[in-house]
């Protein structure tokens, strides 16, 4: 069952494998080196991996060169047990990706745990002196506000101090057929390879030894608060959120919420659409990102 399947390994063999900030990553860039295209970065969620937006990718890189990437932990990057993985971290890896790729003014797209990732990015920026240019931030479902966020049981196990640790060890495929497709809003959307895929990903590089230590990061958001909050309020730049209301983790109010916080922002509801609207309505988040 950790094998990868074979559309993992098809979206493997065209990309590449790097070592940024003490671990391998992976990454793939979609689209032409043209100077007149403006680089898409993709920041994607908990548990999953980079592979969550290769239904966008073609339509993305007409406009964009889009580079989408596994973060430490997660899908074909390395998960070495001893590494930090805090947020903070995770963008410092981030950041090492875009200094080696000569990127330094970029649109931003992220989903889930992403948005956290973005959040710091606003955080760093907002202190003045950061070394890169956002052009713009769009948002899909993400718990920005942990007062509202409903995790899955599972997720609730895999982030508490020691139980954690057990509950990822003992992570089975019969887990997570009955906890990951809850997800969507309508799970049989999707056949059995499509969650053997996401699986392989999550186990890929002894996944489970790291498993709760990436979950960490719900904790972390509940501490950085309004330091992670208070700039993507604050934000002054073009930002989108695109939001699946049928979401029953990162529910429709947390969108709400967001958009009377930030007036500047604007929302696009998709009905009938769960928690990874790049994966249920891939043409419907390219239409309101007005690809």
């Amino acid at each position: 069952m950790s094998e990868l399947t074979a559309d993992i390994q098809s979206w493997m063999a065209d990309g590449h494998f790097t070592r940024v900030d003490q671990v391998e990553i992976f990454y793939r860039i979609q689209g032409e080196p043209k100077e007149h295209l403006p680089w898409l970065v993709c920041f994607h969620g908990f548990p999953t991996s980079s592979w969550d937006w290769h239904l966008l990718l073609p339509s993305l890189s007409k406009t964009h060169r889009v580079l989408v990437f596994d973060f430490p932990g997660y899908g074909l990057s390395g998960k070495p047990v001893e590494r930090d993985y805090s947020l903070v971290r995770q963008l410092d890896a981030a950041e090492a990706l875009f200094d080696l790729l000569g990127i330094s003014e970029f649109d931003l797209l992220a989903h889930d745990m992403g948005n956290s990732v973005a959040c710091e990015l606003l955080r760093r920026r907002e202190q003045g002196g950061y070394r890169f240019s956002l052009r713009s931030l769009t948002l899909l479902n993400g718990g920005i506000y942990m007062e509202m966020h409903r995790p899955l049981f599972t997720q609730r196990l895999l982030r508490t101090p020691v139980v954690g640790a057990i509950a990822a060890r003992l992570t089975s495929w019969r887990m997570f057929q009955l906890q990951y497709p809850r997800v969507y809003a309508d799970p049989s959307q999707f056949d059995e390879f499509h969650y053997r895929s996401q699986w392989s990903l999550l186990l890929n590089n002894g996944g489970r030894r790291t498993l709760h230590k990436i979950a960490g990061y719900m904790r972390e958001r509940t501490r950085m608060g309004e330091q992670w909050t208070g700039p993507l309020h604050r934000l002054e730049l073009p930002l989108k959120v695109i939001w699946g209301k049928e979401d029953s983790i990162a529910v429709y109010g947390i969108a709400e919420k967001l958009c009377e916080l930030n007036r500047s922002a604007t929302l696009d509801t998709l009905e009938g659409v769960g928690h990874y609207p790049q994966l249920e309505a891939p043409e419907r988040v390219l239409a309101a990102m007005g690809s």
